[in-house]
């Protein structure tokens, strides 16, 4: 279903964009409006250093474990976790006993926990992943 894996981060980049954009009223892709609010600067860190060293399933586990709902900077910050992971090669991934699905699966189910799931199906509507 995945096959062609540049197309997939492409796409979820957009996705991820689109919803920071639509939502927050930021855009991800210019640097000024980039950053995370402070009070979870700190957390933001640690989970990008542990997709860093290759730790990305228990990073993932902290912050699905962190999810509260209404908390539209936790949101934020996990859409802004799964962009990430979206950068990174799928070797990287495999060698670390992830995929390129479980970037998409994540990524639907913290949209969805936090109620734009809708929005998101509209975007994916045309395309299978």
């Amino acid at each position: 279903m995945l096959e062609d894996k540049d197309y997939v981060m492409r796409i979820v980049h957009e996705w991820i964009r689109t919803l920071i954009k639509l939502i927050f009223n930021k855009d991800i892709d210019k640097e000024e409006d980039a950053e995370i609010p402070l009070e979870v600067m700190e957390q933001f860190r640690k989970l990008n250093a542990m997709i860093d060293d290759g730790e990305i399933n228990e990073a993932e586990n902290i912050l699905l474990d962190g999810l509260r709902e209404g908390d539209r900077t936790y949101f934020e910050m996990s859409l802004l976790f799964y962009e990430k992971l979206s950068g990174k090669t799928d070797e990287f991934l495999a060698e670390h006993d992830y995929s390129r699905e479980e970037v998409v699966d994540g990524l639907k189910y913290v949209v969805n926990y936090y109620g734009y799931g809708s929005l998101l199906e509209a975007f994916a509507e045309d395309i299978e992943i």
